[in-house]
């Protein structure tokens, strides 16, 4: 995720398109944003990164 803050910040364009475009990173949709509200045992990583917020869901082991 740090990796991804990184790249966000210093304007990479390039790596920021090939996780779009591989599914590796996107913006979260209603049903999901719906789905984390109704499992409050869900945990995240968060990282901010003006004006983004950076969501990665913590997987249980």
């Amino acid at each position: 995720m740090v990796d991804v803050g990184v790249a966000i910040a210093s304007d990479n364009i390039p790596s920021v398109e090939q996780w779009i475009d591989q599914q590796l990173i996107a913006k979260p949709t209603i049903v999901q944003v719906g789905e984390w509200n109704g499992d409050r045992t869900k945990r995240f990583n968060t990282l901010i990164v003006q004006p983004y917020v950076l969501a990665q869901e913590i997987v249980a082991a």
